[in-house]
């Protein structure tokens, strides 16, 4: 599914959002829903890896616990294939395993964690931050 917003000056960035989770596909959603952004959504790691090799993304956010290819196989296979897109993991995950998973998303190559429960402005907020540093990181590339 994808969502085509418009935006008023800034670049549009596309961000694919890896969910399994029907109501963590709707925060997104509402999060991003004032525009400025192209969403498109992947159901488990390996609709979301498909999707990345039929063309580039600005910004990744994936949940950790999913069917098939899990969140931490996702960032991984994104690092290991030399990708410097930013990364935001997301998890709820059992009690016991959400902080080990967060820590493992980010030794693998996550740049920012969030754990469930969230509301959308939180998802929101981690994904401008994401994209405004990677943003200075290619003007400053640039020079």
């Amino acid at each position: 599914m994808r969502r085509t917003a418009t935006t008023t000056g800034d670049r549009v960035a596309k961000i694919l959002v890896c969910e399994d989770d029907d109501l963590y596909r709707q925060i997104a959603e509402v999060a991003f829903a004032d525009g400025g952004h192209e969403l498109s959504f992947a159901r488990n790691g390996d609709e979301a890896l498909s999707a990345l090799r039929a063309g580039p993304a600005d910004l990744i956010i994936t949940d950790l616990v999913m069917p098939g290819k899990d969140g931490l196989e996702v960032i991984r296979a994104i690092r290991e294939a030399d990708s410097r897109v930013p990364i935001l993991a997301i998890t709820a995950g059992l009690a016991s395993l959400k902080e080990p998973l967060l820590v493992a998303a980010s030794a693998l190559g996550a740049d920012d964690v969030i754990q469930k429960p969230f509301r959308p402005p939180t998802l929101r907020e981690h994904a401008d931050a994401l994209l405004a540093k990677a943003a200075a990181k290619n003007d400053g590339n640039a020079v």
